[in-house]
């Protein structure tokens, strides 16, 4: 492990010498006319090299210590678990808050559409029911102050055999116009 301390010292002498010592001369060679931008370029050039090839030494080295690896190796687990566990946090949220606020469950609310269809489709059998056939009831329920209106037939489709019931309101509408 010496050598590689060694060579960990080396690049970075080679990073500070580039940077600050041949990297400013050359600025100022440049700035007073004593050189020309070529000089410039290629300590800036040995500049990066010197810094790419630290970096490069110091990644080899990092990785090859069993810790890193074992640390590199948790965080991966621990990014490829992240979506799982966002996915289930605000479940774990809202089953607690949400009979908290008052708000009903999607069980619930599963359970009140449910009886909502079978509430329509009881509906629309009695409608059915309703226009295929008056019934006595419907006659007794057409007495003077009673709620419920029996639909009144449009005179002109009456007339032609077409059985098609119209409220009074729309027979009104129709009257307007």
């Amino acid at each position: 492990m010496p050598s590689t301390r060694s060579f960990l010292v080396e690049e970075l002498s080679k990073l500070f010498e580039a940077t600050w010592l041949e990297l400013p001369a050359e600025v100022v060679k440049v700035m007073t006319g004593v050189s020309d931008s070529n000089g410039l370029r290629k300590a800036g050039w040995k500049a990066y090299d010197a810094w790419v090839s630290l970096a490069n030494a110091f990644t080899n080295v990092s990785y090859f210590d069993p810790m890193v690896g074992e640390v590199s190796v948790r965080m991966m687990e621990t990014a490829l678990r992240f979506p799982q566990i966002s996915r289930t946090m605000p479940s774990a949220f809202f089953i607690n808050f949400w009979p908290l606020i008052g708000l009903s469950t999607r069980n619930e609310i599963a359970a009140l559409r449910d009886e909502l269809l079978a509430l329509r489709e009881e509906l629309a059998s009695y409608a059915r029911l309703m226009v295929a056939e008056p019934s006595a009831e419907m006659d007794a329920l057409d007495q003077p102050g009673t709620a419920w209106k029996r639909p009144q037939l449009d005179g002109e489709r009456a007339e032609k055999g077409n059985p098609i019931r119209r409220s009074p309101i729309q027979v009104k509408r129709n009257v307007a116009a």
